[in-house]
């Protein structure tokens, strides 16, 4: 049987390139093949194609200084206090098992997502001083900037920020969508 192919670089035997495009094959015994099997080297393994997924770059955010980017980083923070702008808790009632924990309340945490976990915890740390702060970063009054809230209540941002968490039950997640809504 005559063939084209290089067949002897498959089967291990090693020929003059003369006798590389026609090759005769002669019948074998599995006694050859055997001691072939010894001298033959492995195959190389096949690449595969590398897969490419095309993704669309992401859209950047115009603004991160808004009031809805700072309560969904803040609430991540602190767990949620209702009817009080921040509470100081100590749990536990043994010493070694006491601990603290600071929960806040919605405006508390935007204030807390803008400068920081611990900023909460300072002394000086007020009401008044959060919504002073809060409005130099936003670039607005949120004090003064009235607004009518999703119950009907017109008010202003803060204060009706604080009382969707405390008389409607508003999560801080849900005050942060609606701000997104109105644009905050």
């Amino acid at each position: 049987m005559t063939s084209l192919v290089n067949l002897p670089r498959f089967l291990g035997r090693r020929t003059g390139l003369a006798k590389a495009t026609t090759l005769t094959v002669q019948p074998y015994q599995p006694a050859d093949v055997a001691v072939l099997e010894g001298k033959r080297p492995l195959p190389a393994q096949q690449k595969p194609d590398p897969i490419v997924i095309n993704i669309p770059p992401a859209q950047p955010y115009t603004q991160v200084n808004t009031l809805s980017n700072f309560l969904r980083v803040g609430r991540l923070y602190h767990p949620l206090c209702r009817n009080a702008f921040v509470e100081h808790v100590q749990i536990g009632y043994y010493a070694y098992e006491r601990r603290e924990e600071w929960r806040t309340c919605a405006l508390a945490a935007a204030y807390a997502g803008a400068f920081g976990p611990q900023s909460i915890e300072k002394p000086e740390f007020s009401y008044t001083m959060a919504i002073w702060r809060l409005s130099q970063r936003v670039g607005f009054d949120i004090g003064k900037h009235q607004v009518t809230g999703p119950t009907g209540r017109r008010n202003n941002l803060a204060d009706e920020m604080i009382r969707l968490v405390d008389e409607n039950l508003w999560t801080r997640t849900g005050v942060a969508e609606w701000l997104v809504s109105l644009g905050f």
